[in-house]
């Protein structure tokens, strides 16, 4: 080994919850890298370079997000979901009718980003008009309701929640009769349903 290589032994020191490798030398003298305590490092020497670095395990590589899907007819209410859904590690696929989140949900399975949660409206006719919300009520479009039993029909383990303002209708009742988890009312706030829905992914 060259005398420019290392010489002496290196030692390792704990500090709490990190550790230090030291490494004396005639080159760099006394060499140190910090990490944590569990971690791997390679120690590599070529020429006058000293190369440490961490052994990143491959699953750390991946992203770990949980992928969430939102079906509901309102951008503004993805938007307010995106927002205050923002602190959590979740990838969000937003669908704005019956029909798409269905088809997306298929989509997602097929591609290995299978939802973790589906957050569920019941009135997804993208119109405020009562005679258009009843269409969707006597089910003659595919509503919050159809959407959750096709869905469920395609992956039984698929995990709902609704979140709409018919809540505590019959509309909802109907809702929780298809199979999802929970029902959740919009008076509980776009922060006290992010609340949950942490709850629910943890």
């Amino acid at each position: 080994m060259d005398d420019k290589m290392l010489k002496g032994k290196g030692k390792f020191n704990i500090y709490g919850s990190k550790a230090v490798i030291s490494i004396p030398s005639n080159v760099w003298k006394d060499s140190q890298y910090p990490f944590r305590r569990g971690e791997n490092v390679e120690i590599e020497i070529v020429g006058d370079e000293l190369k440490i670095r961490k052994i990143v395990k491959e699953s750390e590589n991946k992203s770990e997000k949980k992928v969430v899907l939102v079906v509901d007819d309102e951008e503004e209410v993805h938007e307010l979901l995106r927002e205050y859904l923002s602190g959590m590690n979740i990838e969000i696929y937003s669908a704005y009718n019956g029909e798409e989140g269905v088809k997306l949900y298929r989509k997602l399975m097929k591609g290995d980003k299978k939802p973790a949660l589906v957050v569920m409206d019941l009135n997804l006719s993208g119109s405020k008009k009562l005679k258009d919300m009843i269409k969707h009520f006597m089910g003659e479009e595919i509503d919050g309701v159809k959407a959750t039993r096709q869905i469920l029909k395609m992956d039984p383990d698929a995990k709902i929640v609704g979140f709409t303002a018919f809540a505590h209708l019959e509309w909802g009742k109907k809702l929780r009769e298809a199979g999802v988890e929970n029902v959740f009312g919009r008076e509980i706030g776009f922060e006290g349903f992010a609340k949950r829905i942490s709850e629910i992914l943890a």
